[in-house]
């Protein structure tokens, strides 16, 4: 069901969700996120993690998505390397990109399948980087950005002209197929989106639409939402 409160609590109830999950089974398989969405959910989980001593050392990450031909500094796996994996001295081995594999979703079933993953949903409706008319039955693979979601990038880099034009996804069969969801929607500007997708039509238009096909789904905003399910 969704979770309506302001952005450090409901950043702090999806960490807790996390920490929960490791505890349950501490070699879970976690697929993450980068952005803006994400930030407060990775430094509260820090922060519980640390007080709580819960060990991460059998814990796999992989990350959602990556840009093609990106400086080493704009990267998502740096920004997940500054924002959890160095902050928990996460070993490296246990820290995927779907850049670095030749076949990502093979890698993941041979680690057991995603426990969890982390979703924000991007303001054309898009999870990780399946844009608009993405397939449902769609695996891992390289995009082309739609000009909207560059645009929204653009605070991460010097100008418009160096935000990637393509990147390599999860695709929405591969995020389905986790055991469990948890999406992210913060500020005002998501509702009408939020809404789209999960008070209207199943479509490749709004992949994020496919969700409500998932079993285990927790959506957590920061403004009233109601999903009629």
């Amino acid at each position: 069901m969704p979770t309506t409160t302001d952005k450090e609590n409901a950043s702090l109830q999806a960490a807790r969700e996390v920490i929960e999950q490791i505890k349950k089974k501490p070699q879970s398989c976690l697929g993450l996120p980068t952005g803006r969405t994400p930030r407060a959910l990775y430094r509260h989980l820090i922060a519980i993690a640390r007080e709580e001593k819960v060990d991460l050392t059998g814990v796999r990450f992989f990350g959602l998505d990556e840009y093609i031909d990106v400086r080493q500094e704009s990267a998502f796996k740096t920004y997940l390397n500054q924002s959890i994996y160095q902050p928990l001295a996460i070993d490296q081995n246990n820290c995927f990109s779907p850049i670095m594999i030749d076949d990502y979703d093979a890698l993941i079933k041979r680690q057991g399948g995603l426990d969890l993953t982390i979703l924000g949903i991007g303001g054309n409706g898009h999870i990780a980087f399946n844009e608009p008319r993405t397939p449902e039955f769609s695996w891992t693979h390289c995009v082309t950005l739609d000009e909207s979601t560059r645009t929204a990038n653009q605070e991460f880099f010097p100008s418009l002209d160096d935000v990637p034009r393509r990147a390599v996804t999860m695709g929405i069969q591969t995020i389905l197929e986790s055991r469990k969801i948890i999406l992210l929607a913060f500020s005002k500007s998501k509702i009408a989106i939020l809404n789209r997708a999960f008070n209207g039509s199943v479509e490749e238009a709004i992949p994020a639409s496919f969700l409500t096909k998932h079993p285990n789904l927790e959506i957590y905003t920061d403004f009233e939402f109601t999903w009629l399910k």
